[in-house]
């Protein structure tokens, strides 16, 4: 089996285990959990947006021209799909907009299936780019498995059937995964380039409109730390 596939794989599979962690901690733990919930959100920020920056976007600029443009298009896609889903990565009852059951899980289920994209994408454009991308996917998978469970949850699903549809988001990252693998092997430099520049607009988005934000709702040093902390690791590791 070769070292791209591998990759792909472990490190989908990774990110499947932190939505079932994420989802399991409320699960268990439900007040400690959404008490605690910002810490996993200031690091994941940090994560998302040294990635976006200092890997991705680079290489997408050096393989396309046209980078930004795609990146721009990127955010202003992912803001009408989430406000027309109303899907926020935050806990139902501090959204300003509400958003109960299907249409929550649908939202955040798609958003987990791009997650696997931009795995395979990365690790499409070589090892580096690959595992930056997953640091940034899985490091931000925690609070996705506390956001998915808590919205249910607070929605009025009981606990079997909270824990299944969270499975299923869990699920949906090896699955994007492991079908861009099959499916942009050795594509042109310019078609790669705008690949990769959607898996950066998709974690500036991320980063920048959802994670950041909820680090303001409540005032801690502690959270300029980890998101400074998430930055030197996506140094470190790459």
């Amino acid at each position: 089996m070769e070292t791209q596939l591998v990759n792909t794989i472990l490190y989908s599979a990774t990110a499947c285990g932190a939505v079932a962690g994420g989802a399991s901690l409320v699960l268990a733990r439900h007040e400690w959990a959404t008490k605690n919930s910002v810490l996993f959100v200031s690091f994941s920020a940090g994560v998302v947006l040294a990635a976006a920056f200092n890997h991705l976007l680079p290489e997408a600029l050096l393989a396309n021209p046209d980078a930004l443009t795609v990146v721009l298009l990127t955010l202003v896609g992912f803001y009408i799909l989430e406000h027309v889903l109303a899907i926020h990565s935050c806990r139902e009852h501090e959204c300003e907009v509400h958003s109960i059951g299907v249409p929550a899980f649908a939202g955040i289920a798609l958003h987990s299936l791009m997650d696997g994209v931009v795995i395979g994408v990365g690790f499409e454009a070589g090892p580096s780019i690959g595992l930056a991308a997953s640091a940034g996917v899985v490091l931000h998978k925690i609070p996705v498995g506390i956001a998915i469970t808590s919205i249910l949850l607070h929605s009025g699903y009981e606990k079997g059937k909270t824990a299944l549809m969270a499975g299923v988001v869990a699920l949906a990252t090896p699955l994007g995964a492991l079908g861009a693998y099959l499916l942009i092997r050795e594509l042109a430099a310019p078609v790669l380039g705008a690949l990769l520049a959607f898996s950066a607009g998709s974690f500036i988005y991320i980063g920048a409109a959802d994670l950041l934000p909820e680090t303001h709702k409540k005032l801690n040093p502690a959270n300029i730390l980890l998101v400074l902390a998430g930055v030197v690791l996506v140094y470190i590791i790459t």
